[in-house]
């Protein structure tokens, strides 16, 4: 409730404005269904999956200005060095985003800020935190003027409140023709359909086996007594022939009992693997995920192709929604953004670490430091530095120095005249 409460503080008071239109006849456009489907473990270790290969991405803000990238050393940047809030570091921030986008289909970060007026009279925002929103409902509409959007959000302890759309920034995990909201369907809801079957007939499996064994163990055969007895006797004659098996060494029993025992053979089941790899695809396609992926033992073409079915998408979203609505028009005019730098070095077997390496070193590429760096080894002194094969120019250079050359050849095809 602390967490909850100090939210509130950051919206403040819900305003009583009349909406003139709410989308889908004032009925929450997103709501966080399917969640039953996020009892199984293996759709929470696929997006744990996803979501903790997300939490190592670096955020930055920086300008482009034609082909010249800077970043900027401003309060975005040192928001997301380390804690984006209070309450979590960047790690925790942005698998937390990734964990509300693939669970509720639609992700909201809220961005607090303090405002100030330059020299110029320009009013400029300072960035304080960024809190990612888990409400239990959204509204988003048209306010009383009909011009500006606004969403409203109800929250778990009854609370509600009302914001210009604007202001929040907005991420969406599975389209359908819904223009506003992610979820999976037409009407921006959650398409589960699928998943449940599969996680049905995956947790019937899991949990018939080890039945199915229990009961494969336990039942060895059935007795027939050939006289007829009464209760107390039958029971006596079964504690009998138990406790003649029970004290059997060799597997084989010696009984003077009148009765004729009847081996009943109950075996496990067999599963097919590819019924079970089958069941457990349609719940990691749904994701980007590969078997591979999940269970660590994947290869640099394996992660370049979870990088492109699962983080690229993220990436591309992330970086679009924070920059349109972190900085105002002129500033987007100048080249503001913000940047993911995801870095894929880490997943490269050494023979391609020698190759990026090789070419490192003969286009200056990096520096010494990061090239060691991609070995697990420490910084050294004069690292920092970048070196070059003489073979490489600049292009800038091409031209001069081929017209040179072209001018020697002249001056020496003059000379022999």
């Amino acid at each position: 409730m602390g967490v909850l409460n100090y939210l509130k503080g950051v919206f403040g008071q819900s305003g009583q404005a009349k909406y003139a239109a709410w989308l889908a006849n004032s009925q929450p456009i997103f709501t966080s269904f399917g969640r039953n489907i996020y009892l199984s473990d293996y759709v929470n270790n696929a997006i744990d999956r996803v979501a903790s290969e997300i939490s190592k991405i670096d955020v930055k803000s920086i300008v482009q200005q034609g082909d010249t990238l800077k970043v900027q050393n401003d309060e975005l940047t040192r928001l997301f060095r380390y804690k984006p809030n209070p309450l979590q570091t960047t790690s925790d921030f942005l698998s937390s985003i990734e964990w509300l986008r693939r669970k509720n289909r639609n992700a909201f970060i809220y961005p607090q800020y303090t405002t100030a007026v330059g020299t110029s009279g320009i009013v400029y925002r300072n960035y304080t935190a960024f809190y990612p929103l888990n409400p239990t409902a959204v509204y988003i509409g048209v306010g009383d003027n009909g011009q500006v959007w606004q969403i409203k959000m109800d929250f778990e302890d009854g609370s509600s409140y009302t914001l210009p759309y604007a202001e929040l920034i907005h991420l969406r995990w599975r389209r359908g023709t819904n223009l506003t909201v992610g979820g999976g369907d037409d009407n921006g809801l959650a398409n589960d359909y699928d998943m449940v079957r599969a996680i049905d007939a995956l947790d019937k499996t899991v949990q018939g086996l080890p039945k199915s064994i229990e009961a494969s163990l336990q039942v060895k055969g059935v007795f027939h007594a050939k006289s007829i007895m009464d209760a107390e006797k039958m029971g006596k004659t079964r504690d009998d022939f138990e406790s003649h098996i029970m004290t059997s060494k060799a597997g084989m029993i010696a009984t003077d009992l009148a009765g004729e025992f009847t081996p009943v053979d109950i075996k496990a089941p067999d599963i097919p693997e590819e019924a079970m790899k089958f069941l457990k695809a349609v719940i990691q396609e749904r994701y980007g995920i590969s078997a591979a992926v999940i269970s660590g033992d994947y290869t640099g073409e394996q992660h370049s192709a979870f990088y492109q079915t699962a983080i690229e998408d993220f990436i591309v979203q992330f970086q679009q929604a924070f920059t349109a609505c972190l900085f105002s028009a002129r500033e987007l005019d100048i080249g503001h953004q913000i940047r993911c730098y995801y870095s894929k070095v880490n997943y490269m077997d050494t023979a391609s670490k020698n190759e990026l390496a090789t070419l490192a070193t003969n286009t200056g590429l990096m520096t010494l430091d990061q090239i060691a760096d991609m070995y697990g080894m420490e910084p050294f002194e004069g690292g920092d530095r970048r070196i070059q094969s003489l073979n490489f120019m600049n292009v800038n250079l091409v031209d001069e120095y081929q017209m040179k050359q072209a001018g020697a050849k002249k001056e020496g095809t003059a000379s022999e005249e």
